[in-house]
């Protein structure tokens, strides 16, 4: 409508059919020149239900035959370890480092966390539960590992010393005060990625990185998400499918969708092998290492000590007959 300066939708409805094929026709030449290929069918789509819904048909298939061909996507790569420990290094406020660490430990995409509220964070053992998308189809729970919860529990001491009371409907993210004791408002999305946005940029990631379009080779806060992706699926003797269900996926497995229902402990015992390479800090990473070794080691002697046990009772059974 802004492109042939149409009024209103009357005005739209009420064009001849030939003049509209030849106006759609254009228009999508228009498309072709100012968005991605990859793109340009949703605001095709939005003419033709409006069209549809009007009685208006015309001959789409002509159309379809204007459509450019799909290009391959940029943006599949994730942020690695390193990159995001220099992101932090560029920062010294605590909310921005809360951020970042949830991102990276959850893999939650960033437009969940204006509904994050505390009621939907729970402490389990030195992680914490996190229940995304809460009453709705697409309800799920992913965790943070034990250095993403004890910064985020800073960042909540913060906000309680700064004079806020904390409630289970306060929000995980706060936006920006002056009073702690002020009026609690959620971070919205927006704010959320600009800080992320502001952080990558300051750091000098972009640099060296490949550009296609208007798209980098990792997307500013979606690169979290695709490095948690990728930890979990690499992860050794991980469930695919109790991964799929920590990032809000479909699962890939048949009728896994209705029948698969694993409860916070089963999936929390999964998300626990992925943790190791989930830290971002190297002394945190070695110091997880070395006391899940420590317990192998502890469960291994556990595990002699009563095969000895049962060997010494099988000998003094023998020697009784």
């Amino acid at each position: 409508m802004s492109f042939f300066h149409v009024k209103d939708y009357d005005e739209l409805a009420a064009i001849p059919q030939e003049k509209l094929q030849i106006m759609m026709e254009d228009y999508v030449m228009h498309l072709k020149k100012i968005i991605s290929p990859n793109t340009i069918n949703i605001p095709i789509a939005a003419v033709k239900a409006f069209l549809d819904c009007n009685d208006v048909e015309l001959r789409w298939s002509k159309i379809k035959r204007l459509k450019p061909a799909r290009v391959k996507k940029t943006g599949g790569e994730a942020w690695l370890t390193d990159e995001i420990t220099t992101m932090l290094s560029f920062t010294t406020d605590l909310r921005t480092k809360t951020l970042v660490h949830f991102l990276a430990s959850s893999g939650t995409r960033i437009g969940a966390l204006e509904d994050i509220k505390m009621k939907h964070i729970k402490q389990m053992d030195d992680c914490k539960s996190i229940l995304v998308y809460d009453g709705t189809t697409e309800e799920y729970v992913t965790f943070l590992t034990p250095e993403a919860s004890l910064i985020f529990d800073d960042y909540l001491q913060k906000r309680e010393a700064d004079g806020e009371r904390l409630t289970p409907e306060s929000p995980a993210f706060r936006s920006s005060y002056q009073l702690g004791f002020a009026k609690v408002k959620s971070s919205t999305t927006n704010a959320l990625q600009e800080i992320i946005r502001t952080l990558v940029l300051k750091s000098g990631l972009r640099i060296n990185q490949i550009k296609i379009g208007k798209r980098y080779n990792k997307q500013t806060d979606h690169g979290f998400r695709k490095r948690f992706n990728t930890i979990l699926k690499t992860t050794h003797d991980m469930n695919i499918s109790l991964a799929e269900k920590m990032m809000g996926h479909s699962v890939t497995v048949a009728l896994d969708n209705v029948y698969l229902d694993p409860t916070i402990e089963q999936l929390f015992q999964e998300f626990k092998k992925a943790i190791p390479e989930l830290t971002i800090d190297d002394s945190q990473r070695l110091k997880f290492k070395n006391e899940r070794q420590s317990q192998k080691i502890t469960q291994l002697e556990e595990k002699i000590a009563r095969i000895e046990d049962l060997e010494r009772r099988m000998r003094v059974m023998e020697k009784s007959k």
